[in-house]
């Protein structure tokens, strides 16, 4: 499938507003698939822009961007900045951006932008994709001093890092890495241990840096996913480990 993207930007701001004359907003990434963070990019002035102020609501498939900029006598140094409109499903959108907090009078800029489905290959059956996103810190909640951190692409691909106490009571690092799905909800992959130099060294040596393949790991989050719960099971040294781990709220 072809991505589509048209993008229309009317630059009507003026020096004393936020986002610069002559430098046109633009959606990132240019031309984005379901579910990838769209981010407007923006290049502003630094001394009318106000951060704290800047607020993104929906209506409908538009995306307004209201602010409320600083008076300045003089302009501040030009910079730009990303704000996050959300991670989206397949469509057409577009975004005001208002150099106004109630978003009142015409907007300052127009973009218009769509996200298009992701590829999937054409096989039969299809082959398993999660439903969701599971991207988070996971700890057991009766277990603290260890956790696994996962990174869940809008690709689907997972990468894990856990924290863990080896049984000399030192911490140790693994990772998860290269697993596929077989249902929407179970993920398998392999674990890797790496041992390096010092991270505080002058000179980083990577013929230090050793990897290797410790074992499978699998994480199953159909156990009781309306409280955030899942399944860690892995398997070090032909021994077998099972943990209930929990997404951690911040």
């Amino acid at each position: 499938m072809k991505p589509r993207f048209s993008l229309t930007a009317v630059a009507l701001a003026a020096a004393t507003l936020p986002v610069l004359a002559g430098a046109a907003s633009t959606v990132v990434p240019a031309q984005p698939s379901s579910f990838d963070p769209v981010n407007l990019r923006m290049t502003v002035d630094s001394c009318t822009y106000v951060p704290a102020t800047v607020r993104v609501a929906a209506a409908g498939t538009t995306l307004r961007v209201t602010q409320q900029p600083n008076a300045c006598l003089v302009p501040g140094t030009p910079q730009r900045v990303d704000v996050r409109l959300g991670t989206l499903a397949a469509g057409d959108y577009q975004v005001e951006v208002f150099a106004s907090p109630a978003g009142n009078g015409a907007p300052t800029e127009t973009l218009r932008f769509s996200v298009t489905e992701r590829a999937e290959a054409a096989v039969f059956p299809p082959i398993p994709r999660p439903l969701t996103d599971y991207s988070g810190v996971w700890w057991s909640e009766n277990e603290s001093g260890w956790g696994l951190s996962i990174h869940q692409a809008p690709s689907n691909v997972v990468f894990g890092a856990g924290f863990v106490y080896a049984g000399n009571n030192q911490p140790l690092w693994f990772t998860l890495q290269g697993g596929q799905w077989s249902s929407a909800t179970r993920w398998t992959g392999t674990l890797y241990l790496t041992t390096g130099p010092s991270f505080s060294s002058p000179d980083f040596d990577p013929r230090l840096v050793l990897i290797q393949a410790a074992g499978q790991a699998t994480l199953d989050f159909t156990n009781e996913p309306v409280n955030g719960r899942a399944s860690l099971t892995y398997i070090v040294n032909n021994i077998p480990v099972t943990k209930t781990i929990t997404r951690m709220v911040f």
